[in-house]
Protein backbone atom coordinates (compact mmCIF):
# COMPACT_ATOMS: atom_id res chain seq x y z
CA UNK A 1 0.00 0.00 0.00
CA UNK A 2 1.24 3.62 -0.45
CA UNK A 3 0.20 4.48 2.61
CA UNK A 4 1.84 4.18 6.19
CA UNK A 5 1.17 5.76 9.29
CA UNK A 6 4.08 5.79 12.11
CA UNK A 7 5.17 7.47 15.52
CA UNK A 8 8.28 9.99 15.58
CA UNK A 9 9.50 12.03 18.57
CA UNK A 10 9.62 16.32 18.26
CA UNK A 11 11.14 16.88 21.15
CA UNK A 12 9.04 15.49 24.26
CA UNK A 13 5.96 15.39 22.06
CA UNK A 14 4.88 12.49 20.51
CA UNK A 15 3.76 13.11 16.80
CA UNK A 16 1.80 10.45 14.28
CA UNK A 17 2.88 10.69 10.76
CA UNK A 18 0.37 10.23 8.02
CA UNK A 19 2.58 9.64 4.80
CA UNK A 20 1.44 8.63 1.31
CA UNK A 21 4.92 7.02 -0.32
CA UNK A 22 4.73 8.43 -3.90
CA UNK A 23 3.94 11.66 -3.08
CA UNK A 24 5.28 12.49 -0.26
CA UNK A 25 2.29 13.89 0.85
CA UNK A 26 2.42 13.76 4.44
CA UNK A 27 0.22 15.30 7.75
CA UNK A 28 1.69 15.26 11.08
CA UNK A 29 -0.52 15.33 14.01
CA UNK A 30 0.18 15.42 17.80
CA UNK A 31 -2.76 14.26 19.84
CA UNK A 32 -0.99 15.21 23.41
CA UNK A 33 -1.42 19.25 21.95
CA UNK A 34 -5.00 19.62 21.44
CA UNK A 35 -5.04 17.09 18.26
CA UNK A 36 -3.44 19.78 16.32
CA UNK A 37 -1.84 19.05 12.27
CA UNK A 38 1.60 20.43 13.24
CA UNK A 39 2.84 20.23 9.75
CA UNK A 40 1.33 19.40 6.51
CA UNK A 41 3.14 18.70 2.96
CA UNK A 42 1.22 18.83 -0.36
CA UNK A 43 2.95 17.92 -3.73
CA UNK A 44 1.97 19.95 -6.91
CA UNK A 45 3.97 18.86 -9.80
CA UNK A 46 7.86 18.66 -9.02
CA UNK A 47 7.63 21.02 -5.83
CA UNK A 48 6.39 19.44 -2.34
CA UNK A 49 4.74 22.54 -0.33
CA UNK A 50 5.13 22.43 3.32
CA UNK A 51 1.64 24.74 3.36
CA UNK A 52 0.85 24.88 7.36
CA UNK A 53 3.00 27.55 9.15
CA UNK A 54 3.18 26.39 12.77
CA UNK A 55 6.30 27.33 15.52
CA UNK A 56 9.57 25.62 14.55
CA UNK A 57 10.18 24.13 17.94
CA UNK A 58 8.72 21.51 20.47
CA UNK A 59 9.17 24.23 23.57
CA UNK A 60 7.80 27.21 20.70
CA UNK A 61 5.06 25.10 20.18
CA UNK A 62 4.12 24.48 23.41
CA UNK A 63 4.28 27.86 24.23
CA UNK A 64 2.53 29.53 21.36
CA UNK A 65 0.08 31.92 22.04
CA UNK A 66 -1.77 32.92 18.45
CA UNK A 67 -3.47 29.09 18.25
CA UNK A 68 -1.55 28.04 15.22
CA UNK A 69 -3.54 24.42 13.81
CA UNK A 70 -5.48 24.83 16.68
CA UNK A 71 -8.88 23.03 16.72
CA UNK A 72 -11.32 26.07 18.57
CA UNK A 73 -13.99 23.85 19.98
CA UNK A 74 -16.73 24.98 21.96
CA UNK A 75 -16.48 27.77 20.73
CA UNK A 76 -14.18 30.14 18.85
CA UNK A 77 -12.71 33.80 18.58
CA UNK A 78 -13.85 35.72 21.63
CA UNK A 79 -16.82 36.06 24.21
CA UNK A 80 -16.67 39.28 25.81
CA UNK A 81 -15.52 39.21 29.67
CA UNK A 82 -16.11 35.86 29.39
CA UNK A 83 -19.52 35.69 29.88
CA UNK A 84 -22.48 34.69 27.70
CA UNK A 85 -26.31 33.68 28.26
CA UNK A 86 -27.98 30.51 27.42
CA UNK A 87 -31.60 29.27 27.66
CA UNK A 88 -31.87 31.87 30.46
CA UNK A 89 -29.09 31.19 32.60
CA UNK A 90 -25.94 32.96 32.55
CA UNK A 91 -22.20 31.71 33.04
CA UNK A 92 -18.88 32.71 33.32
CA UNK A 93 -16.37 31.69 31.24
CA UNK A 94 -12.05 31.88 32.26
CA UNK A 95 -10.92 35.19 31.04
CA UNK A 96 -7.93 33.37 28.99
CA UNK A 97 -7.04 35.71 25.89
CA UNK A 98 -3.76 37.75 26.40
CA UNK A 99 -4.89 40.78 28.41
CA UNK A 100 -7.42 39.36 30.27
CA UNK A 101 -10.40 40.46 28.61
CA UNK A 102 -12.52 38.05 26.89
CA UNK A 103 -12.54 33.97 26.83
CA UNK A 104 -10.84 33.05 23.78
CA UNK A 105 -10.40 29.79 21.33
CA UNK A 106 -12.62 27.33 23.26
CA UNK A 107 -11.83 24.70 25.60
CA UNK A 108 -9.80 21.85 23.62
CA UNK A 109 -6.82 23.41 22.94
CA UNK A 110 -3.40 22.15 24.30
CA UNK A 111 -5.19 19.13 25.73
CA UNK A 112 -4.82 15.77 25.37
CA UNK A 113 -6.81 14.12 22.50
CA UNK A 114 -7.02 10.34 22.80
CA UNK A 115 -6.12 8.41 20.15
CA UNK A 116 -9.34 6.56 19.00
CA UNK A 117 -8.31 4.95 15.20
CA UNK A 118 -5.32 4.56 12.67
CA UNK A 119 -6.89 3.40 10.13
CA UNK A 120 -4.75 2.73 5.89
CA UNK A 121 -6.70 1.97 2.71
CA UNK A 122 -5.31 1.77 -0.94
CA UNK A 123 -6.69 5.16 -1.64
CA UNK A 124 -6.36 7.18 1.67
CA UNK A 125 -5.48 6.92 5.47
CA UNK A 126 -6.67 8.63 8.82
CA UNK A 127 -5.91 9.06 12.41
CA UNK A 128 -9.11 9.86 14.83
CA UNK A 129 -8.84 11.51 17.56
CA UNK A 130 -11.36 12.61 20.39
CA UNK A 131 -11.49 14.81 23.44
CA UNK A 132 -14.58 14.61 26.29
CA UNK A 133 -15.80 17.94 28.07
CA UNK A 134 -17.64 16.93 31.09
CA UNK A 135 -18.09 19.93 33.18
CA UNK A 136 -15.65 22.95 32.46
CA UNK A 137 -15.49 25.49 34.23
CA UNK A 138 -18.40 27.95 32.37
CA UNK A 139 -19.37 25.71 30.46
CA UNK A 140 -21.46 22.70 32.67
CA UNK A 141 -22.35 20.31 30.13
CA UNK A 142 -20.57 16.80 28.31
CA UNK A 143 -19.53 16.68 25.22
CA UNK A 144 -17.71 14.40 22.88
CA UNK A 145 -15.56 16.23 20.21
CA UNK A 146 -13.65 14.47 17.88
CA UNK A 147 -11.85 15.12 14.57
CA UNK A 148 -10.59 12.97 12.12
CA UNK A 149 -7.57 13.45 9.77
CA UNK A 150 -7.52 12.12 6.20
CA UNK A 151 -5.03 12.03 3.41
CA UNK A 152 -6.03 10.70 -0.04
CA UNK A 153 -4.29 9.49 -2.55
CA UNK A 154 -5.18 12.45 -5.08
CA UNK A 155 -3.48 15.08 -2.66
CA UNK A 156 -6.99 16.58 -0.84
CA UNK A 157 -6.08 16.35 2.96
CA UNK A 158 -9.34 16.72 4.96
CA UNK A 159 -10.66 17.38 8.39
CA UNK A 160 -14.19 16.20 9.76
CA UNK A 161 -14.95 17.03 13.31
CA UNK A 162 -18.28 15.62 15.13
CA UNK A 163 -19.51 16.82 18.34
CA UNK A 164 -21.90 14.87 20.15
CA UNK A 165 -24.38 16.12 23.17
CA UNK A 166 -23.70 13.22 26.08
CA UNK A 167 -25.22 15.07 28.51
CA UNK A 168 -28.74 15.24 30.04
CA UNK A 169 -29.73 19.03 28.86
CA UNK A 170 -29.07 21.38 25.59
CA UNK A 171 -26.02 22.72 25.02
CA UNK A 172 -24.51 25.47 22.37
CA UNK A 173 -21.79 24.57 19.97
CA UNK A 174 -19.14 26.32 17.61
CA UNK A 175 -15.79 24.86 15.84
CA UNK A 176 -13.05 26.43 14.30
CA UNK A 177 -10.12 25.55 12.82
CA UNK A 178 -7.23 28.06 13.29
CA UNK A 179 -4.57 27.04 10.27
CA UNK A 180 -1.70 30.05 9.08
CA UNK A 181 -1.28 28.87 5.77
CA UNK A 182 2.24 29.21 3.31
CA UNK A 183 2.94 29.00 -0.18
CA UNK A 184 6.60 28.04 -0.29
CA UNK A 185 9.41 30.93 0.94
CA UNK A 186 7.45 33.58 -1.03
CA UNK A 187 5.96 36.48 1.05
CA UNK A 188 2.40 37.16 1.73
CA UNK A 189 3.09 40.64 -0.98
CA UNK A 190 2.95 38.20 -4.07
CA UNK A 191 -0.31 35.99 -3.41
CA UNK A 192 -3.95 36.94 -4.34
CA UNK A 193 -6.68 35.73 -2.67
CA UNK A 194 -10.48 34.97 -3.51
CA UNK A 195 -12.76 34.74 -0.99
CA UNK A 196 -16.05 33.52 -1.29
CA UNK A 197 -18.22 36.36 -0.24
CA UNK A 198 -19.64 39.28 -0.22
CA UNK A 199 -20.42 40.17 3.07
CA UNK A 200 -18.19 41.33 6.30
CA UNK A 201 -18.74 41.57 9.89
CA UNK A 202 -18.00 44.98 11.72
CA UNK A 203 -16.20 44.38 14.87
CA UNK A 204 -15.88 46.92 17.78
CA UNK A 205 -13.01 47.95 19.16
CA UNK A 206 -12.60 45.38 20.96
CA UNK A 207 -13.18 43.07 17.89
CA UNK A 208 -17.00 41.92 19.17
CA UNK A 209 -19.36 42.44 16.15
CA UNK A 210 -21.68 44.93 15.64
CA UNK A 211 -23.11 44.33 12.19
CA UNK A 212 -21.98 43.76 8.43
CA UNK A 213 -21.50 45.86 5.83
CA UNK A 214 -20.87 44.66 1.99
CA UNK A 215 -17.51 43.26 1.18
CA UNK A 216 -17.48 44.35 -2.28
CA UNK A 217 -13.34 43.86 -3.55
CA UNK A 218 -12.80 42.61 -7.15
CA UNK A 219 -11.54 38.92 -6.60
CA UNK A 220 -8.92 37.59 -6.66
CA UNK A 221 -7.52 40.35 -4.88
CA UNK A 222 -3.60 41.21 -4.64
CA UNK A 223 -2.47 41.17 -0.99
CA UNK A 224 0.33 43.59 -1.67
CA UNK A 225 -0.26 46.39 0.79
CA UNK A 226 -3.62 44.91 2.29
CA UNK A 227 -4.50 43.84 5.61
CA UNK A 228 -7.28 41.72 6.96
CA UNK A 229 -8.52 41.05 10.13
CA UNK A 230 -11.80 40.52 9.39
CA UNK A 231 -14.65 37.63 9.81
CA UNK A 232 -16.92 37.07 6.65
CA UNK A 233 -20.62 35.35 5.84
CA UNK A 234 -19.62 33.04 3.28
CA UNK A 235 -21.68 32.98 0.19
CA UNK A 236 -21.98 29.14 -1.67
CA UNK A 237 -23.44 28.22 -4.76
CA UNK A 238 -23.77 24.94 -3.50
CA UNK A 239 -23.29 22.89 -0.46
CA UNK A 240 -19.60 24.08 -0.04
CA UNK A 241 -17.58 27.35 -0.57
CA UNK A 242 -13.68 27.17 -1.64
CA UNK A 243 -11.25 29.91 -0.64
CA UNK A 244 -8.28 30.52 -2.44
CA UNK A 245 -4.46 31.57 -1.72
CA UNK A 246 -2.92 31.82 -5.54
CA UNK A 247 1.11 32.07 -6.40
CA UNK A 248 1.21 32.64 -10.03
CA UNK A 249 5.19 32.85 -9.80
CA UNK A 250 4.95 29.42 -8.31
CA UNK A 251 2.17 28.56 -10.90
CA UNK A 252 -0.19 26.94 -7.33
CA UNK A 253 -3.12 27.57 -5.74
CA UNK A 254 -3.63 26.74 -2.29
CA UNK A 255 -7.71 25.62 -1.87
CA UNK A 256 -9.67 25.34 1.51
CA UNK A 257 -13.03 23.99 0.76
CA UNK A 258 -15.39 24.16 3.80
CA UNK A 259 -18.95 21.92 4.19
CA UNK A 260 -21.54 25.50 3.85
CA UNK A 261 -25.44 25.01 4.93
CA UNK A 262 -27.49 24.48 7.93
CA UNK A 263 -25.38 24.26 11.11
CA UNK A 264 -22.16 24.13 8.70
CA UNK A 265 -18.73 26.29 8.07
CA UNK A 266 -20.92 29.53 7.10
CA UNK A 267 -18.30 32.01 8.25
CA UNK A 268 -14.48 32.62 7.66
CA UNK A 269 -12.30 34.77 9.06
CA UNK A 270 -9.34 35.80 7.19
CA UNK A 271 -5.65 37.72 8.98
CA UNK A 272 -2.91 38.59 7.75
CA UNK A 273 0.05 38.65 10.37
CA UNK A 274 2.37 41.63 10.45
CA UNK A 275 5.50 39.48 9.55
CA UNK A 276 3.96 38.85 6.27
CA UNK A 277 4.78 35.32 5.46
CA UNK A 278 1.64 33.79 6.12
CA UNK A 279 -2.05 33.72 6.00
CA UNK A 280 -4.69 32.58 8.47
CA UNK A 281 -7.59 31.02 7.02
CA UNK A 282 -10.75 29.71 9.53
CA UNK A 283 -13.75 27.92 8.36
CA UNK A 284 -15.91 28.79 11.49
CA UNK A 285 -19.99 27.27 11.98
CA UNK A 286 -20.65 30.00 13.80
CA UNK A 287 -19.95 34.54 14.11
CA UNK A 288 -17.86 36.08 16.86
CA UNK A 289 -19.90 35.80 20.04
CA UNK A 290 -22.09 33.48 18.60
CA UNK A 291 -22.64 32.03 22.33
CA UNK A 292 -23.98 35.51 22.82
CA UNK A 293 -25.71 36.51 19.58
CA UNK A 294 -26.69 32.90 18.37
CA UNK A 295 -25.47 33.65 14.76
CA UNK A 296 -25.22 30.68 12.98
CA UNK A 297 -24.77 28.57 16.87
CA UNK A 298 -25.62 24.85 16.92
CA UNK A 299 -27.91 23.94 20.17
CA UNK A 300 -27.48 20.35 20.34
CA UNK A 301 -30.40 18.27 21.85
CA UNK A 302 -29.35 15.81 24.59
CA UNK A 303 -27.83 12.18 22.55
CA UNK A 304 -28.02 14.48 19.15
CA UNK A 305 -24.75 15.29 17.59
CA UNK A 306 -22.74 18.08 14.63
CA UNK A 307 -20.45 16.94 12.10
CA UNK A 308 -18.51 19.07 9.36
CA UNK A 309 -15.77 19.17 7.08
CA UNK A 310 -12.83 21.39 5.58
CA UNK A 311 -10.75 20.14 2.49
CA UNK A 312 -7.15 21.34 1.49
CA UNK A 313 -5.69 20.88 -1.19
CA UNK A 314 -3.01 21.83 -4.33
CA UNK A 315 -4.15 23.00 -7.64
Amino acid sequence: MPFEIFKQQFGDLTEYVIHETTTENRCVVIPELGGIVRQLSLRKGLTLFSVLKTPPTPAALVADTKSASELLFPFASRIPDGKYKFLGKEYQLRKNEDGGLNAIHGLVRKNHFHLDEQVIHEDNASIQLSYAIDNAEGYPFQVHFSVRYTLHADGRFELKYEAKNNGQSPCPAMFGWHPYWMLGNEDVEAWKINIPSKRLVTFNENLIPIGTEPFDMAMPALLHRKEFDNCFIVEANGPHAVTELISKNQDVTLRIEQETGEGKFNYLVVYTPPARDCVAIEALTANVDAFNTGEGLNILAPGHGIDGTITVSLT
